[in-house]
């Protein structure tokens, strides 16, 4: 049956927890509704067209109770924070869907748009009768959004989703795999591309894997990380054939491209500009990820190969400049770890892009580990609050043994993990390698993180 846009707003009025009515209502749009004193409507109510809003609502106070309304992918609605709700919200031509949140009556409240398609915001009781406004929007006392220009670091022009994230393996990492690892908690994945498979030729590029992947993020309501593989842990070259001089057999059984050799970071910031040329303004690409600071090969082979630790510095600051640069809209995730020679150049690094909206974590969540303990983890304390941070659970981390006394498990459970990754490392972003069966007797795998994740969808202290 075929209904007017009139009697589809009619119809949406009279289902509850709708608080519309249709008469001469426009054709379509965000509406905000305050219920009671703690009780808040966001509708989108797409008319003749579809409409899509992107957005966060701040608060002062805590959010006590968030819930989606009629939400299909690829709408999402999560808390990034206690005191951060954001939406996305896309409805099909005569459709209508949203949240509903409640909050302190003396809270603070301000609407940003973070990246809507044109669509127009209207407050009040029903379309027919609300005010059109705009964003960044003040819901209750006239500062709630304070310097309505600052950037915000939940949302400003940069996505931010944060949450957990499956991270893949290559050769486990189909479309089919990917569609099985959706579950409750889940946000999206980060999948590993190899740099030779991205570029079979010197600047000619070949992105059809990347683009499917996010059709296929699309159309199920995930987001997208993309690693680019320059480092590979089996005999198999990261690079493509007019750089394969470059890579260097490592300690892992794979090779290490020659970061620091100029035509390496020549090459790969080319890539990288590629990539958010075409990217950069997808909804679900939530951005790029590279392979972990330690090279995995030795100072004989390093300096051998005109390493110095300032190089690798250097090379680090301007790679990540030039990706933030190259993806305005997207987030870069810097996976550091070991630094050859001297590891203070880590805090150089941070302290140099985190105004620029990249994220800072590591590849290995394991307490136990005195490396990490004492030379990487102090440096999550040292930028916390100045850029976002992430940890990931690697397979070694599934089967990392308790090295004190006062534990009943033999090794670290998977709360024990997220729990050390939040309050320790401040984790904003949470990676889990998919590893689908325990690698030693009693310890555990990916499917024993995924009561935590369900039960933890919000990362926060």
């Amino acid at each position: 049956m075929n209904f007017s846009v009139r009697a589809l707003l009619l119809m949406a009025c009279a289902l509850a927890p709708f608080s519309m009515m249709a008469s001469a209502a426009p054709d379509g749009g965000l509406l905000i509704t305050r219920s009671n004193s703690q009780q808040w409507q966001l509708r989108l109510i797409a008319g003749s067209t579809a409409g899509q809003f992107n957005g966060i609502v701040e608060s002062d106070l805590p959010f006590s109770a968030v819930n989606g309304v009629r939400l299909a992918a690829p709408d999402s609605v999560q808390l990034q924070s206690p005191t951060v709700l954001g939406a996305t919200l896309a409805s099909r031509p005569g459709s209508v869907d949203g949240v509903n949140f409640s909050v302190d009556a003396n809270a603070r409240l301000c609407l940003r748009d973070t990246g809507s398609s044109g669509v127009r915001i209207y407050r009040g009781d029903s379309l027919a009768t609300a005010t059109l406004v705009t964003a960044p929007l003040a819901l209750t006392s006239v500062d709630s959004c304070g310097d309505a220009t600052a950037p915000v670091l939940s949302a400003g022009t940069r996505k931010y989703h944060p949450g957990h994230y499956v991270a893949l393996l290559r050769g486990t990492d189909t479309q089919a795999i990917m569609a099985a690892s959706i579950k409750p908690g889940v946000v999206g994945f980060m999948k590993r591309y190899s740099w030779s498979a991205l570029e079979p030729t010197k600047g000619v590029y070949q992105f059809a894997e990347v683009r499917s992947d996010l059709n296929w993020a699309a159309a199920h309501g995930m987001r997208l990380i993309v690693m680019i593989e320059d480092k590979t842990f089996k005999v198999e070259l990261p690079t493509p054939t007019y750089l394969n001089q470059y890579a260097l057999r490592n300690h892992g059984g794979g090779y290490t491209v020659v970061r620091w050799a100029p035509a390496v970071a020549t090459a790969f910031k080319a890539l990288v500009q590629a990539l958010g040329d075409q990217f950069d303004g997808n909804a679900n690409f939530e951005g790029l990820a590279t392979q972990e600071t330690a090279p995995g090969l030795s100072y004989k082979v390093l300096k051998a190969n005109g390493y110095t630790p300032e190089k690798y510095r250097d090379l680090y600051i301007d790679i990540l400049t030039t990706a933030s640069s190259s993806m305005p809209s997207s987030r870069i995730f810097w996976f550091m770890n070991f630094f050859p020679v001297n590891e203070s150049y880590i805090a150089s690094v941070a302290s140099a892009v985190a105004p620029l909206g990249v994220l800072m974590g590591g590849p290995d969540v394991m307490p136990d580990n005195p490396k990490l303990v004492n030379k990487v983890y102090p440096f999550y304390n040292q930028f916390q609050g100045r850029m976002p941070l992430f940890g990931q659970v690697e397979g070694i981390c599934y089967q990392q043994p308790h090295l004190s006394s006062g534990y009943k498990t033999k090794y670290w459970t998977m709360l024990e993990l997220f729990d050390f990754a939040r309050s320790k490392l401040h984790a904003n972003y949470m990676f889990w390698v998919r590893v689908p069966t325990p690698a030693v007797p009693g310890a555990y795998s990916w499917l024993d993180s995924l009561p935590v994740i369900a039960s933890n969808p919000v990362i926060a202290p």
